[in-house]
């Protein structure tokens, strides 16, 4: 997995995750990096794709 391009934290160990919506192929996943940038991440059949990132809070 990749890291965040803010601070280099890992992708794959987010600081904090924050919900969780079902939807018919999965779920999609909001968490927060150690840095407070958000991501919304969809997991499918133990994939996982961020498909957004948000920046840092100023």
């Amino acid at each position: 997995m990749s890291h965040c391009p803010y601070c280099g934290w890992p992708d794959d160990q987010p600081a904090q995750d924050l919900s969780l919506h079902p939807t018919a192929e999965g779920a999609v996943v909001w968490t927060r990096c150690g840095c407070g940038s958000l991501q919304a991440r969809v997991l499918t059949s133990g994939c996982v794709r961020i498909v957004t990132r948000g920046r840092p809070p100023a």
